[in-house]
């Protein structure tokens, strides 16, 4: 099973696995780990490549962070400089159903394309979702007056 590390500032990675596991469970070999106020950089990069290490079994470690530029995301791109891994930044909800849910039987490589498919497919503006729906109501209310 591939690990997942979720890297962000802050609570924002334990709470995607809390959600996911409203959703689908508490899933195993997956860590958040957030980036503090007082927090040293050497002491979080250390955090970080710990969590790498301890949940890539063999089978591959998909890394998530929040934004690219902060200090998670340059964190993990210091630990890919000790350890090859992939990792997408720009996390979002359903990227981590993806990670979390399917991730047995793949590679690392294909993980990372899955959630990078559903992650950008899952930006929508939510009322072009709700105009379409209204329209496709209105043509069916207007077929059965026929």
């Amino acid at each position: 099973m591939i690990g997942i590390v979720v890297v962000t500032h802050s609570d924002l990675g334990q709470g995607l696995l809390n959600a996911v596991a409203l959703i689908a469970g508490i899933q195993p070999k997956a860590r958040a780990i957030g980036l503090y106020h007082g927090d040293g950089v050497d002491e979080f990069e250390e955090r970080v490549m710990t969590a790498i290490n301890e949940l890539d079994e063999g089978d591959g470690i998909l890394v998530f962070t929040d934004f690219f530029g902060g200090t998670p995301s340059n964190t993990v791109m210091r630990c890919m400089a000790k350890k090859p891994f992939r990792c997408i930044t720009g996390v979002n909800m359903p990227m981590m159903v993806e990670a979390l849910t399917g991730r047995d039987g793949i590679t690392p490589e294909q993980l990372e394309e899955n959630c990078l498919t559903v992650g950008h497919s899952s930006v929508l503006k939510l009322e072009d979702v709700f105009a379409e729906n209204s329209r496709f109501v209105e043509e069916e209310e207007d077929e059965s007056d026929f």
